[in-house]
């Protein structure tokens, strides 16, 4: 029996094995790629955040806190909100006081947002007179004592330091003394625009 022409326009018969495994190839490829990275412990030269990420993150759990008459902490103001820290020890002095105000002025900048975030000192004098000072002209501001643990890297110190917790109680990111008001705000606005919690 004779075999029927093609049709004219029609494709040769063939096999189609290659082009399935070219196909194949080229999904599987990222895949190969990424995996190899991560084996190889291959991480980028430069991230996007100004701090300094926590790997892991430290935990604050804020049953630990107490306020400045000694009692436990009310943690209602805390739960399930982005935490813009400020801990060290001893008071807060000339620098310290710019970066409590400039705390302010960034939450304020963050506009629709600012909701989402609380500020927070931590140290081991709640009682200083500055302390106080500073309550009474930010009423929003929760100023708490903390275990010398929870104040990484200063103990001993008295320089304050900032960092970030997020709502799960961790902290994830703290900045050197010299950062700028706008590398803060900077990382703020990524984590708030990227977090589904908080």
């Amino acid at each position: 029996m004779n075999a029927r022409p093609a049709p004219p326009g029609a494709a040769p018969p063939g096999n189609g094995w290659p082009v399935l495994a070219l196909l194949v190839s080229l999904l599987v490829l990222p895949f190969v790629i990424a995996g190899g990275l991560y084996l190889s412990g291959w991480q980028p030269g430069r991230s996007s955040q100004h701090g300094v990420l926590l790997q892991p993150p430290q935990a604050l759990p804020a049953s630990g806190l107490l306020g400045p008459d000694g009692r436990p902490l009310a943690t209602v103001e805390l739960q399930g909100k982005w935490l813009l820290v400020l801990f060290g020890n001893g008071p807060c002095d000339d620098a310290c006081s710019r970066r409590v105000d400039e705390m302010r002025r960034v939450q304020v900048s963050l506009n629709k947002e600012m909701g989402r975030l609380q500020r927070v000192i931590l140290t081991d004098t709640p009682n200083d007179a500055g302390w106080r000072a500073w309550r009474a002209r930010q009423p929003d501001l929760l100023v708490a004592a903390a275990p010398q643990p929870w104040l990484p890297g200063l103990a001993g110190g008295s320089t304050y330091r900032l960092g970030i917790v997020d709502p799960h109680g961790y902290l994830v990111l703290t900045y050197p003394p010299e950062v700028a008001a706008g590398d803060l705000r900077f990382d703020l606005e990524r984590l708030l625009k990227f977090s589904w919690t908080g």
